[in-house]
C-alpha cells in the first residue's frame, strides 16, 4: 500500500508540472551573418512550417563560437553536422569509411595509413587533402587516444600515416568520436592557433546563431555526399521537458532530440500530427557515489542502496515502459556486457535493512532513519533536470525508497553548469545521478573516463587499483576472447563491489511532427537523425 501511495503522489505531481509548463520562447533568428535576434511568434511559426525548413529542439549547451573540434561542451549534434571523421561508427559498431575511403594497419598495430577521398571541400570552399589532416592533428591532444599518438605524416596529397606508441584496439573507434579527432579547416583557427569558427566538410554549416538560444544551419554547398532536401534547420535550446512537448503540439518545433517526460507520451500518441521513432539505447542511468564519503566506503551501505530500489517501478512509472531495468553499469546493447558479468541486485528492502544493521545502523530514536553512534544515515543526492526530465521524479522516488529502509536522502537540484561542476571539479555531492556515454564511447571510453586514475590524477567515479590494472590491460588485448575475459573481470568487479547503483536503461526516442517523412534514426545518438533522408510533406 505504501508503494502505491508513493507512486500516486509522484505521478500526480508530474501531471501538474506538465500542465503548468510554459511554452518555449518564440524568439527566432534573422538570417543575418551576425546572428542578431529576430521577430515574433508568427515568424517562428512560419519558419517551422516552411516546406524546406524545420525546427528541432535540444537541451544542452549551444555556443558555436566555442565549438572547437578539439574540446568543448557544445551540443554534440553540431559536431556531427559540421565536422567529419576519417572513419565513421556505423550500425552495430561497424567502422565505415568517412573522409578516408580505406585504411591499412601494419603488422604490429602501431601504424595506420589512411587513403583519403579526393572529392571533398570544406564549407568555405577550400580543398580537403592530406595537409588538412596534418593541420587538424596539430591541434589534437596526443594522449587523448588510448595510446599516445606519436606522429602524423603526409605520404602524398591524399595519403596520411598515423603512428601510435602501442597497439591498442580502440584507436579506430576513437577516431569516430564526435570530438576531439574530427577534421576542421585551417581557417577554423587564427594564426595563433585559437579556434574562431566552425568550418567542416559535413553536410551542414552554421549560418547564424544566438548563443545559448538558437543556431540556424544551412546546407554545405560543397558537400560531396547526398544533398539534404531541407534548406534550413533551426536548432533551438529548450531546457524544460514539458515545454518541449507543448512546442511539438503547437507546431513551434518539428522534432526533439532531447529527452521528453514520460507523462507526455499519451499526448504524442493521441495526436495525429505527432509520431515517435524508437530504438534500443546504449545509455544507462546510474548513481555515482562519492568515494571520499566515509559512509559510502562501507560496502554494506552501497549494497543496501542497490537492494532498496525497485527498478521495475522506475521503468514502468517514470519511463512509461520505454526502457529496461539496469543490472550493471552499462546495458547489454554494449559490447562485452553479459548477464554473467553484470548480474545486478534485485529489489529486496529487507535485505537492505539487514545489511545496514550489520554495519551498526539502527533506528535508536524511532524517527524512521537509522543512525550509528548517534549520527543519522543521511546522504545528499544531486541532480539536474534540464537534459533529462525524468531525473527529478526519479530522484524523488529514490528519496522515498531510501526512507523505506531508513536512509535519509536529501535532494539538491542544480542548474546544469553547477551540476557538471560537481562531477568534474568540486565533487560536492554524496550521490549524483548520471548517465553513461553512448555508442562508440562504450565500453572502454566511458569506463576509463569514470574509473581510470592516471598517475598524479584522480578517478571521477571510483578508484580501485585492481580495476585500474584491468582497464590498462584490456585496451592492449588484441585477441577477442581474451578481451571478453578481461571485460568480464572489469564488469564483475564493479558489480560485486557495488561501486555504483544502476537504475535503468532508457530507449532512444525522437518525437516529431508527421509532416516530416523518412525520419531515420542515425547509427549514433550524437548524430540523432539522418538529416539527408528527411523530406517534408507538401
Amino acid at each position: 500500500m505504501k508503494k502505491k501511495c508513493i507512486w500516486a503522489v509522484i505521478v500526480s505531481a508530474l501531471s501538474l508540472v506538465l500542465l503548468m509548463s510554459g511554452c518555449i520562447s518564440n524568439q527566432v533568428l534573422n538570417d543575418t551573418p551576425n546572428g542578431t535576434s529576430g521577430s515574433s511568434a508568427a515568424t517562428a511559426m512560419d519558419d517551422s512550417n516552411q516546406s524546406d525548413s524545420i525546427t528541432i529542439m535540444i537541451s544542452g549547451t549551444m555556443n558555436p563560437e566555442d565549438a572547437s573540434p578539439i574540446e568543448s561542451s557544445t551540443e554534440m549534434c553540431l559536431y556531427e553536422m559540421v565536422y567529419e571523421p576519417l572513419v565513421k561508427y556505423g550500425n552495430g559498431g561497424v567502422i565505415e569509411p568517412g573522409l578516408a575511403e580505406r585504411w591499412e594497419i601494419n603488422d604490429n598495430g602501431t601504424q595506420y595509413t589512411f587513403y583519403l577521398r579526393e572529392d571533398v571541400k570544406f564549407s568555405d570552399g577550400t580543398i580537403f587533402n592530406a595537409d588538412s589532416v596534418v593541420s587538424s592533428a596539430k591541434h589534437w591532444e596526443p594522449t587523448k587516444f588510448s595510446t599516445p599518438l606519436t606522429n602524423v605524416e603526409k605520404l602524398d596529397d591524399y595519403t596520411v600515416r598515423m603512428t601510435f606508441k602501442e597497439n591498442c584496439y580502440p584507436v579506430l573507434i576513437e577516431l569516430t568520436y564526435p570530438r576531439p579527432f574530427r577534421i576542421a579547416s585551417e581557417n577554423s583557427f587564427d594564426t595563433n592557433g585559437n579556434f574562431v569558427k566552425m568550418i567542416g566538410t559535413g553536410e551542414w554549416m552554421v549560418k547564424s546563431y544566438i548563443p545559448e538560444e538558437e543556431v540556424v544551419m544551412a546546407p554545405n554547398p560543397y558537400y560531396y555526399g547526398t544533398k539534404p532536401s531541407i534548406k534550413k534547420i533551426t536548432i533551438r535550446k529548450v531546457t524544460d521537458g514539458g515545454s518541449r512537448i507543448m512546442a511539438l503540439q503547437s507546431g513551434e518545433a518539428d522534432l526533439s532530440l532531447a529527452d521528453l517526460p514520460s507523462e507526455g507520451k499519451s499526448i504524442i500518441e493521441s495526436s495525429k500530427d505527432l509520431a515517435v521513432k524508437n530504438a534500443e539505447g546504449t545509455m544507462g542511468f546510474f548513481l555515482m557515489l562519492n568515494q571520499e564519503n566515509k559512509i559510502l566506503q562501507d560496502k554494506n551501505v552501497r549494497l543496501a542502496l542497490n537492494y532498496a530500489i525497485d527498478k521495475d517501478s522506475i521503468v514502468d512509472y517514470i519511463l512509461g515502459g520505454d526502457g529496461v531495468v539496469a543490472k550493471g553499469i552499462l546495458p547489454d546493447t554494449v559490447p562485452y556486457v553479459t548477464d554473467e558479468n553484470s548480474e545486478g541486485y534485485s529489489y529486496n528492502p529487507e535485505k537492505a535493512k539487514e545489511l545496514l544493521a550489520e554495519s551498526g545502523y539502527t533506528d535508536t530514536d524511532g524517527d524512521g532513519i537509522v543512525d550509528k553512534n548517534g549520527v543519522p544515515l543521511s546522504l545528499k543526492l544531486v541532480f539536474q533536470s534540464e537534459e533529462y526530465s525524468s531525473w527529478k521524479p526519479m530522484c524523488e522516488y529514490l528519496q522515498a525508497a531510501g526512507k523505506e529502509v531508513g536512509i535519509d536522502i536529501r535532494l539538491e537540484q542544480r542548474d546544469t553548469s553547477a551540476y557538471y561542476d560537481a562531477i568534474w571539479k568540486n565533487r560536492n555531492f554524496d550521490m549524483i545521478i548520471y548517465r553513461t556515454y553512448e555508442d562508440s564511447w562504450n565500453p572502454h571510453g566511458f569506463l576509463r573516463s569514470m574509473f581510470y586514475q592516471a598517475e598524479g590524477g584522480m578517478s571521477v567515479c571510483w578508484y580501485d587499483p585492481q580495476l585500474n590494472k584491468y582497464l590498462d590491460e584490456v585496451i592492449k588485448t588484441q585477441d577477442e576472447s581474451t578481451r571478453q575475459a578481461k571485460y568480464d573481470q572489469i564488469f564483475r568487479l564493479i558489480n560485486d563491489g557495488a561501486l555504483i547503483v544502476p537504475l535503468c536503461n532508457p530507449d532512444k526516442q525522437y518525437a516529431y511532427n508527421t509532416r516530416l517523412q523518412n525520419v531515420t534514426v542515425a547509427p549514433t545518438t550524437y548524430e540523432g537523425i539522418e538529416w539527408q533522408t528527411i523530406t517534408i510533406a507538401k
